[in-house]
């Protein structure tokens, strides 16, 4: 291996092993969110009133005669 790929090589594997922790950080800290509005459910929901509501919009068609 001459120096530039050695040193190119080295580059793409720290920014490999960077990535990685960076996924298992946001991993982590997804779960343990997760796990606290699991770990009480009641809390998140009183302090909001939530009233789901639905809207449905149907198009209008007019129908004229044709003459003739």
């Amino acid at each position: 291996m001459t120096r530039s790929s050695s040193v190119f090589m080295l580059r793409r594997a720290y920014e490999h092993v960077v990535a990685s922790i960076g996924a298992i950080a946001v991993t982590t800290l997804l779960l343990a969110s997760v796990h606290a509005q699991a770990a009480n459910p009641e809390a998140s929901t009183q302090d909001q009133a939530v009233t789901p509501s639905v809207t449905i919009l149907v198009p209008s068609v007019t129908i004229e005669p044709v003459e003739g």
